[in-house]
């Protein structure tokens, strides 16, 4: 999975390791740059038309489903070529593909725009309409660059930080305490349930979550349990 916005883990809020949630690999990352929301791009390079599609994705099976989308929208193209990355540091993923162009003309570049953007959790679509002039290996290359970095220049570049996803059971006579610690964290609740005692959903900002277990242990006196949701 390459979800920036989860983590996993179990235990008490006295003794939950949070080591791993914390660090989503060897080096310490709490925010990512990728795009804010979908764009789509035309250029033309000769008698060719090109699109560049983007949108942010977390998965692969969302990256492959905007894949499969952009066809439908952009019927009649020669080629949709893509490229994406996923992650950071050593759970980073990249993929791409020339779908049929020449080894290494589209994917690659199209690639290389994205890591020179230093963005990630996102998919670039290039779509080709053949012109019936051949541009050469070169020229593609050059072509797929140019498409990638206009879908890049008209995307909105943004921050998003990591956040490691929770579940806190914790008694009625501590809940207004552990809800204090966890706004204090910069924490959203997402759920409650209600039962005997009180279930929470939270999502929590990684770089405050290391010391979230010590201050939910001491607002309910040890008895609050905290566990990952994934």
């Amino acid at each position: 999975m390459y979800n920036p916005d989860s983590s996993s883990g179990s235990g008490s809020a006295s003794d939950f390791d949070f080591r791993s949630a914390a660090k989503p690999d060897s080096k310490q990352f709490y925010s990512y740059k990728t795009i804010e929301a979908p764009v789509r791009t035309k250029i033309a390079v000769g008698a060719c038309r090109f699109y560049a599609s983007l949108t942010p994705c977390s998965e692969e099976s969302e990256a492959r489903s905007f894949l499969s989308a952009v066809k439908e929208e952009l019927p009649g193209a020669t080629h949709h070529a893509y490229a994406y990355r996923l992650g950071m540091g050593d759970n980073l993923l990249a993929r791409y593909d020339d779908d049929g162009e020449p080894a290494g003309t589209a994917g690659p570049p199209m690639l290389g725009v994205l890591e020179k953007a230093d963005i990630t959790n996102v998919i670039v679509v290039g779509t080709r309409y053949f012109g019936g002039v051949k541009l050469g290996i070169g020229g593609l290359v050059r072509a797929y660059r140019s498409c990638a970095e206009a879908g890049v220049d008209a995307a909105r570049i943004c921050t998003r930080e990591f956040k490691s996803r929770l579940a806190i059971r914790v008694s009625y006579d501590y809940l207004g305490g552990v809800i204090r610690e966890v706004e204090a964290a910069e924490g959203e609740i997402l759920r409650f349930n209600y039962g005997q005692e009180v279930f929470l959903e939270i999502e929590v900002p990684m770089r405050n979550v290391q010391g979230l277990p010590g201050r939910i242990a001491a607002a309910s006196r040890g008895e609050a349990e905290i566990s990952g949701m994934q």
